[in-house]
């Protein structure tokens, strides 16, 4: 008797145990990914004639750090900058069958289920308080879709690939992209598994995106620009532009 209570309370401590390092690892997580940050960390690239400011975006966070953000655009602004931001539409569709349609193959592609961010309105699930499906304690909030509408579209451009695009190029460059049932079966409590090709999810998620970025920042006549993207695209940004111009370089301030 004495051993079956020993053994029982052995196993609700390492259930407890393993629950506590699951929220401590959630929140190292979400630590690294920069989510409780209070304002966007800053990298400065330049060729000695174009100033570049990277401003480091994520799609969750703390409200604080939206708002210093529309701060941060706005006084840029007004010392004649120009501001190129991250957020990949859908794309001239011809309806919501061809949307759905785009939208599955990325799921294929990356893994990332974006009918259901799309629905979701982002990657937090607000209603459940959960991110990707893990439940989370922490006051944190989507990155608002219309964070910068309120500036002039002359002087804040969405500058990204599309859906229409990604999937076009990756079909073109890797092969069709092949939907079957499990691609449109729902709630089925089975983890969905996307396609084994990192090549293709490395350039949908990064290549194709920070190739038009830098080549849009290369035909740019205003040498002032702000780039608001994930920090994963910087350093592939960076090699792009070295690829046209070797001067390109990462420095400490402008």
């Amino acid at each position: 008797m004495y051993m079956k209570s020993q053994l029982k309370n052995s196993f609700l401590l390492l259930l407890l145990t393993s629950f506590f390092l699951l929220s401590c690892l959630k929140k190292i997580a979400l630590n690294a990914a920069g989510v409780f940050d209070t304002t966007a960390s800053a990298k400065y690239i330049t060729n000695g004639e174009k100033e570049i400011i990277f401003l480091s975006m994520h799609h969750i966070g703390k409200e604080d750090f939206y708002n210093s953000i529309k701060l941060r655009v706005d006084s840029l602004i007004k010392k004649e900058f120009i501001v190129f931001f991250e957020a990949v539409r859908a794309g001239k569709v011809r309806d919501s069958l061809q949307k759905d349609t785009l939208y599955r193959k990325g799921r294929k592609i990356t893994g990332v289920d974006f009918v259901t961010l799309k629905s979701n309105g982002g990657y937090l699930d607000t209603a459940k308080n959960s991110l990707m499906g893990l439940k989370i304690k922490y006051k944190l909030v989507n990155q608002p879709l219309d964070l910068l509408s309120g500036f002039d579209t002359l002087k804040c451009k969405n500058i990204d690939a599309n859906f229409l695009q990604l999937i076009n190029a990756c079909e073109s460059k890797y092969g069709p992209v092949v939907l079957d049932q499990t691609d449109f079966e729902k709630n089925t409590g089975k983890k969905y598994k996307p396609e084994k090709n990192k090549e293709r999810k490395e350039y949908f998620l990064l290549e194709f995106r920070n190739r038009l970025i830098a080549d849009s920042i290369l035909s740019q006549h205003n040498n002032k620009i702000v780039l608001i993207y994930g920090d994963l695209h910087f350093d592939g940004i960076l090699k792009n532009l070295q690829t046209a111009d070797k001067r390109f370089k990462k420095v400490d301030g402008l």
